[in-house]
Parts: structure tokens; C-alpha cells; sequence
């Protein structure tokens, strides 16, 4: 299920469920319905776990954007720099190095140090992606679990989250329990519709660390054994090794650079597993 994120205005702070029920008197205390009080267990159930859900999401975010983040430190930028001397002393080009569309994805890399606050949305975007204001709401949802009154709501597949979190919380209850008992219903079903996307989005997030983390151990190798001096003799293994790195560095810059959602917040398809990356699941 996407989220989509609209600009409209609405909701308040979730500190309360304000569900609102229909009570009657039994023996000097208020009790409701049997029929709706379980659909309010069901309906906190959902609720509860959208935010168990939230929570993982949240680390799995937090994960693979450490990941992006040492990836592009102990690897992305150390070939930038070999590289630049590789083309300055002519032993080599980038263009013989990386396949198009690495090159693409390596310009689009920012090459100076990003801050954390930048890099919030590039485990969703992609790294190096900008941080639209429209996915504001989303990130500070998936980080802090608030639904804002005073910021854009967070709609899902054209359903208020909040509005599903708390139904009666902006609106008029219904006036017989069978009604209130179908809109709690309703307001679960789209609440757990949000959880299986979010466990969708985070099995997404886990599969690209791995994939990131596995190009990125193989990459370090290569590196370790190379440097622009290297290649003053012009034998073969410099050469070699430059190739085997830019296969797999061309194939991580591309991942690092892969969005999780698109804009309308949808997930995007899966980058297909390179060969590369099949040959590493071999060894």
C-alpha cells in the first residue's frame, strides 16, 4: 500500500484514541457494548501493531542509512580520488573504469561531506536524492510516530492515517453501535493494510543493505591493492584489479543511488541482482 502525501492541513497530536462509544449505566459504572468493545481490542491490536511496525521500519532506516553512509566513505570516495590520479597521470579513464550508467550515479553522488539531517531521506530517495518537503510529514511519522495537526497528514492510499488511528477523533461518532463497530472495523482494515506495507518497505531496506554491504566488502578489497603508482610499470594485475573494482563498485554506486519509494510513495521495483552480485552469493 503507497503512502501518498498531500499538503492539506489536518489532524492533531495522537495522544489519545478519542474513539467516543456509546455506554449504558450497569451497576453505577459505564460499560458498552459486548460487539463494540471487541471491535475497539480489534481495532487497538491494529493499531498497535502499525506501531510495533513503525518502530522497525524506523530501525531499518536508520541501518541502511549507515550503511550508504559507509559505503560512500570507505569506498565511493577513495575511487573518486584514485580515479582522478589514474586520469591525471593518464593510466586510465573513468569511461574504461565504470559502465554509463555507474558514471551517471557516481556524478550524481555528492563528493563533500553531507550532513545527517541531509542524508534523512536517502535511505527512501535514493543517496544523493534531494529532500523534497512533500516526504517531510512520512520521515518525521516513521521517525517520532506523531500525526501533526499544525503539518501535511500522513494519507494512506487516499485514507487519513490519522482518521484510521482515532476515527471519532475530528468527527461525530455514529449513532448505533452496529455503525460504530463497522467504522472501527473499517479504520483496522486500513491500519493493518499500512503495517503490511511498512513490513513490505522494511524487507526492502534489509535486502539492500545486504546487497550494498556485500559489494562494499568485496570492493574494499580490490582498493586495498590499489593505487595510482601501480600502474608506473603497466603490468597486468593493477589492470586487472582495476576492472574486477569497477564492476563492483558500478554496480554498488548504482544500488547507493536506488529509490526504496517513488513520488507518488510507492515501492519501487527491486534493482536486478548483476552478475556480479550472483557470483558474490557463490563464493
Amino acid at each position: 500500500m503507497p503512502f501518498f502525501i498531500p499538503f492539506a492541513v489536518g489532524g492533531l497530536v495522537l495522544t489519545a484514541l478519542g474513539l467516543g462509544a456509546k455506554k449504558i449505566w450497569d451497576q453505577g459504572r459505564l460499560v458498552e457494548s459486548p460487539a463494540l468493545a471487541q471491535a475497539r481490542e480489534r481495532h487497538a491490536a491494529a493499531l498497535g501493531a502499525l506501531k510495533s511496525a513503525r518502530l522497525r521500519v524506523r530501525a531499518g532506516l536508520t541501518a541502511y542509512g549507515e550503511r550508504q553512509a559507509r559505503a560512500r566513505a570507505e569506498v565511493v570516495e577513495p575511487l573518486r580520488g584514485l580515479l582522478a590520479r589514474l586520469e591525471r597521470w593518464e593510466h586510465a579513464k573513468r569511461e574504461d573504469v565504470l559502465p554509463p550508467e555507474a558514471i551517471a550515479a557516481l556524478a550524481a553522488l555528492p563528493s563533500e561531506p553531507v550532513s545527517r539531517a541531509a542524508r534523512r531521506a536517502w535511505p527512501l530517495l535514493g543517496a544523493g536524492a534531494p529532500m523534497a518537503p512533500g516526504w517531510e510529514p512520512v520521515l518525521s511519522w516513521m521517525e517520532r510516530g506523531w500525526l501533526q495537526e499544525d503539518a501535511a497528514p500522513v494519507v494512506l492510499d487516499g485514507v487519513c492515517l490519522f482518521e484510521a488511528a482515532a476515527p471519532w477523533a475530528t468527527s461525530t461518532p455514529e449513532d448505533t453501535d452496529e455503525a460504530r463497530v463497522r467504522q472501527l472495523d473499517t479504520c483496522a482494515a486500513t491500519l493493518r493494510q499500512a503495517t503490511d506495507f511498512l513490513d513490505a518497505l522494511l524487507a526492502r531496506l534489509t535486502t539492500l543493505e545486504a546487497r550494498v554491504g556485500a559489494l562494499q566488502s568485496r570492493a574494499e578489497v580490490q582498493l586495498a591493492y590499489l593505487d595510482a603508482a601501480s600502474f608506473e610499470q603497466d603490468g597486468p594485475e593493477p589492470r586487472e584489479r582495476l576492472g574486477r573494482l569497477g564492476l563492483l563498485v558500478g554496480r554498488l554506486v548504482v544500488l547507493l543511488r536506488a529509490p526504496v519509494l517513488g513520488p507518488d510513495g510507492r515501492l519501487e521495483p527491486e534493482p536486478p541482482v548483476s552478475p556480479e552480485e550472483a557470483a558474490l552469493a557463490q563464493t
